[in-house]
């Protein structure tokens, strides 16, 4: 029998929501720049680490907050 972790909806949804905040803090930084701008700066596989935007590192657009 395969390993299976039961888990509930409403963990499910928590996890989607913090991944999706997280995804946007790593974009945060260069969220209106073109690829062509972005990977001669951070070469590939591009941004991996959070870095500063707004003022502050690991910070969120108003596209998470919504």
């Amino acid at each position: 029998m395969p390993w299976r972790i039961e888990t509930a909806p409403l963990s499910r949804y928590r996890g989607c929501l913090l991944a999706g905040a997280c995804g946007d803090a790593l974009g945060a930084p260069v969220k209106f720049w073109r690829r062509s701008q972005i990977v001669p700066r951070f070469g590939e596989p591009s941004i991996t680490d959070h870095l500063e935007a707004y003022g502050r590192m690991g910070a969120i657009t108003d596209d998470t907050q919504k």
